[in-house]
């Protein structure tokens, strides 16, 4: 006896899913519901800055690729299996490429292409005397700062943090100088008054190399006795030009955290969520690399090598900075400090507490280059 096969209803056979008023109407659908996704991630991309053309940018990109994956998911029979999940398997794929690829990308960028900020203001705001000062980097870029001459024969490097300028420095300087410290105050490439249109992530300490030449070379400032304090990312720089230049007597480091991912890992147990982003943070360290033609080194590994000298690390309550200064702290010798401030946010200290980072910061640097103990 033979059995007849009954043909399968329009829009329910492989390969026919764009067959039928139906099916273009959930195709339809789908191409929607991924337009407004693609807006939803425009607009968090867009949300510090401008919205409007990110949302726009995230409009069209998910129309474009909804319909992308329709037309993909109705051609390829092996596909058919998946055919209802398809817009589910679109947004997941959307937001692992957005989280791990995108953010991490957009991160490198903005950190080597820092928007500049003008300089306003001047030591002589805050009385102190001044000199105008231009440093030549190696490559030929110049550096623009401010020179606030030593009257105890040792003298510092003040750095300030990502997109800043050396304005952000002045109360940091304030109590140095008037303590008779030299203070030599610039802004790192690409930020400020400063030459340069990229900023190098991973080999940034190639700035400080002319500012220890310039206070080297002032007849008021004994050689031997030159240290550095630096915000965030300007404390990384320190950290770097430490390890390369044993110049760098005694360093304070306000808001440090991390230069590759090693830095963080392994972490403590209660942040142990943030192993979701570890595949973030190694494919940013992967960018930065990419950009700037040379691998940076764990902040760890240069505290190991600027041992034995003197470092202050100074911690907010933001993290990762409290577990990540605690081991740099470790790993940096007997002779390194640890000032928590659980209470501030990044590189807050001298806000929240400006008497007490004053008294910190000359009574570091008396005992570490003026031997005051």
């Amino acid at each position: 006896m033979s059995v007849r096969k009954q043909a399968a209803p329009a829009g329910e056979g492989p390969g026919s899913q764009s067959s039928g008023p139906r099916a273009r109407l959930h195709s339809r659908i789908a191409v929607v519901i991924n337009t407004l996704v693609g807006g939803a991630l425009g607009a968090a991309f867009g949300a510090f800055g401008n919205i409007l053309p990110w949302l726009l940018g995230g409009l069209l990109l998910g129309a474009l690729l909804g319909l992308a994956n329709e037309a993909l998911f109705q051609r390829s029979r092996r596909l058919a299996r998946w055919y209802k999940l398809r817009t589910v398997i679109l947004v997941l794929v959307e937001s692992l490429v957005a989280l791990y690829v995108v953010i991490p990308a957009m991160g490198v960028y903005e950190a080597t292409h820092p928007a500049r900020v003008p300089v306003a203001g001047s030591p002589a705001d805050l009385g102190l005397p001044y000199e105008e000062v231009v440093l030549s980097a190696a490559d030929g870029i110049h550096l623009r700062g401010w020179y606030t001459p030593s009257q105890n024969s040792a003298a510092i490097v003040a750095l300030h943090g990502a997109g800043g300028n050396r304005v952000q420095l002045l109360r940091h300087a304030q109590p140095l100088a008037q303590a008779g410290y030299g203070v030599l105050l610039f802004d790192l490439r690409a930020h400020g008054e400063s030459d340069g249109r990229v900023f190098p992530m991973t080999d940034d300490s190639q700035d400080v190399a002319p500012a220890v030449a310039y206070l080297q070379g002032r007849t008021e400032v004994d050689p031997k006795r030159i240290g550095a304090v630096g915000l965030s990312l300007g404390g990384e720089v320190v950290l770097e030009a430490a390890a390369r230049d044993p110049a760098l007597k005694a360093l304070v480091v306000d808001g440090v955290s991390t230069n590759r991912v090693e830095d963080l890992l392994p972490l403590p147990p209660e942040f142990r969520i943030m192993y979701l982003a570890a595949p973030m943070w190694w494919l940013g360290d992967r960018m930065a690399a990419l950009a700037s033609g040379v691998p940076a080194r764990p902040l760890g590994e240069l505290v190991e090598e600027i041992a034995p000298r003197p470092i202050l690390f100074i911690s907010s309550g933001d993290a990762p900075e409290p577990f990540a200064n605690r081991r740099l702290a470790e790993r940096a010798g007997p002779n390194a400090q640890l000032w928590e401030l659980p209470d501030t946010g990044h590189v807050g200290g001298m806000s929240a507490h400006p008497e007490e980072y004053k008294e910190r910061l000359v009574a570091f640097f008396d005992a570490a280059l003026l031997d005051k103990r």
